[in-house]
């Protein structure tokens, strides 16, 4: 072998080693995306294939997010010789929240190598067990005495002086103002404050973030006439600066925040109905903005747009919806998801019919696959829809369901803390609520409406007492009201089987139970195991709390039991079946089908 030959197998050679510099590489995270977990004590961990330099890790480059609770504070450790991170919150999240996290590219490896596009994710807290019937509890102006109308549409209910309790940041199409309720500890809330933006802006689509890294939330709103987009920095007591406002595009619907470039700084962007397009504005790292850059989604009239990780690279997408309306040739919207990625780039992935005409979308694995999905609120049909989301980044058309008249917004949460996404549209012309059970799987049923004076425009599912369960605010836009509705909470936790202490409630089966396809009388049956002799009493509620039946009253035996009865007289439905033996208290639910 001459000296030319071994020349070239040692530059192969080279160019197939890696490199001690090659980018840092994340291995593995927990939670995983789009699961459940515990709102008391959040512990993130994120596993990377060599050692970090800890130096680099920071509330910015390692940054957890609350939709309501905001910045995460927490502790960082270093773990596995520094090739682990462990986070733990040294604040509780909000029940049935959504949580982002987002690792930047100022993350580096020992070495000095970073991260080539940042990595994010989202997952969901869990909310405790509860009546699937919301309870209407209280209705409050917006608008001052003998004030015009104002036209209040959007809310964010961010915890703006974090004291644990959701605020209210309520934009006024009419009005071009913001007015803040803040949460009076109990869930009530009574005097606001106000925020004036340009004349004749008509704020309306909103989020939260902490676009200056300063750990307090930040509010920013999509203003229609205006065509701009207007950023308010909070003061962490419940305050917000002046607000610096953007020129975006022509009847700016949507609006978006994620951080773009992997900078770990927050981005924003828009859906433009009247311009036919969409605008990004970079943050410049200190919650200012570059002047916004315009792109194309290849549909007509975007108006809806909402971000996450649709193909799974931890890199955050974005979905866009249109509203054609009849104003192009094509007869409905569709759903374009646009890639991300990590530089400030986004492609498009995918284009599905929306089978309707989209006001909103909201994400969520609604099926528990692991992947995320998208619900669509088709105005001009009255219905929802559902699409399955592959993890590809693409779509699949999935079922079709009826609502009120003329829905505006939809909304996702768990509100029966059965661990599967319930949906909420918001109905204008019917002035309504349309609240739908997921059953799993994303099998939705059981809907009922919650009525408003003149308008349903939106909804909001978060745990405004802070008692674990998920309650609704609504907003009337035509009587510029807030409709606070309360969830009567079950008292129980609902986690596949239950077990506490001496007593474990397994899930009944077959669940769910289709009397249809049980002719032959075959029973339900219930799985109880007891490690102690106990007196056992288990009755079955329905959804309003209301008892219907006792299914077992006695003083039974150690060891593992099997109860069965007959639901041949009940009607189909969503029940829960609850344990009790002295001052325990175990509960699971149970689904008939006709």
């Amino acid at each position: 072998m001459n000296s030319k030959t071994n020349a070239i197998l040692f530059l192969l050679f080279l160019v197939v080693l890696p490199s001690k510099n090659s980018a840092q590489t994340i291995l593995n995270f927990s939670p995983q995306a789009h699961t459940m977990v515990s709102y008391k004590q959040l512990e993130i961990i994120v596993d990377f294939d060599k050692p970090i330099d800890t130096n680099s890790v920071n509330s910015k480059s390692f940054a957890v997010f609350g939709r309501w609770t905001g910045v995460c504070p927490g502790n960082y450790f270093f773990e596995n010789g520094n090739q682990r991170i462990r986070f733990v919150a040294t604040k509780s999240t909000s029940a049935g929240e959504w949580i982002s996290v987002a690792l930047s590219k100022q993350i580096q490896s020992a070495n000095g190598s970073n991260l080539t596009a940042g990595f994010a994710w989202n997952f969901w807290t869990r909310s405790e067990p509860a009546a699937m019937q919301l309870e209407k509890r209280e209705v409050i102006n917006v608008r001052e005495e003998n004030e015009a109308p104002i036209r209040t549409y959007g809310a964010y209910a961010g915890d703006l002086n974090g004291d644990g309790f959701h605020d209210f940041t309520v934009p006024n199409e009419d009005a071009s103002d913001i007015r803040v309720f803040m949460n009076d500890g109990s869930g009530g809330y009574h005097d606001y404050e106000t925020y004036f933006l340009p004349p004749g802006s008509k704020p309306s689509t909103n989020e939260g973030a902490d676009f200056n890294n300063d750990g307090f939330l930040d509010f920013a709103c999509g203003n229609i006439t205006g065509g701009t987009v207007s950023v308010l920095f909070g003061d962490g007591a419940g305050k917000f600066l002046e607000a610096k406002t953007y020129a975006v595009a022509r009847g700016t619907r949507g609006l978006a925040i994620l951080d773009l470039n992997g900078d770990g700084a927050a981005d924003i962007v828009t859906a433009n109905r009247e311009s036919n397009n969409m605008a990004k504005l970079i943050n410049k790292g200190d919650g200012t903005f570059s002047n916004s850059t315009i792109f194309d989604a290849t549909t007509d009239r975007e108006t809806a747009c909402v971000t996450a990780d649709f193909n799974e690279d931890g890199i955050m997408d974005i979905a866009v919806g249109s509203y054609n309306a009849g104003f192009s040739s094509q007869r409905i919207g569709e759903i374009v998801i646009m890639t991300g990625d990590g530089d400030g780039g986004l492609s498009i992935s995918s284009i599905i019919s929306a089978r309707g005409d989209v006001w909103m979308l909201a994400v969520g694995d609604m099926d528990n696959d692991g992947h995320v999905d998208v619900i669509s609120a088709n105005s001009l049909q009255n219905q929802f829809a559902f699409f399955k989301g592959l993890g590809d980044g693409k779509l699949a058309s999935g079922e079709l369901h009826g609502v009120g008249d003329f829905p505006l917004a939809i909304d996702a949460g768990d509100i029966d803390g059965d661990g599967d996404l319930d949906v909420v549209t918001s109905n204008f012309g019917s002035g309504s609520w349309t609240v739908y059970e997921n059953q799993g799987g994303a099998i939705f049923s059981n809907p009922y409406t919650l009525t408003t004076d003149r308008a349903g425009s939106c909804a909001v599912l978060h745990d405004r007492d802070r008692d674990g369960d998920l309650d609704m605010t609504g907003i009337d836009e035509i009587s510029d009201t807030l409709v606070l509705f309360e969830n009567p909470t079950t008292p129980t936790q609902v986690e596949g089987d239950i077990t506490i202490s001496d007593f474990r409630l397994a899930q009944s089966y077959p669940n769910p139970f289709s009397k249809a396809r049980n002719l032959g009388g075959q029973p339900v049956t219930i799985q109880l195991t007891l490690n102690r002799n106990a007196n056992v009493k288990i009755d079955l509620f329905n959804i309003r709390g209301q008892k219907i039946a006792t299914v077992a009253d006695a003083q039974m035996q150690q060891g593992s039991h099997s109860i069965r009865f007959s639901p041949a007289n009940v009607p189909a439905g969503v029940y829960f079946y609850r344990l009790v033996s002295g001052r325990v208290r175990l509960t699971q639910k149970l689904i008939l089908f006709p």
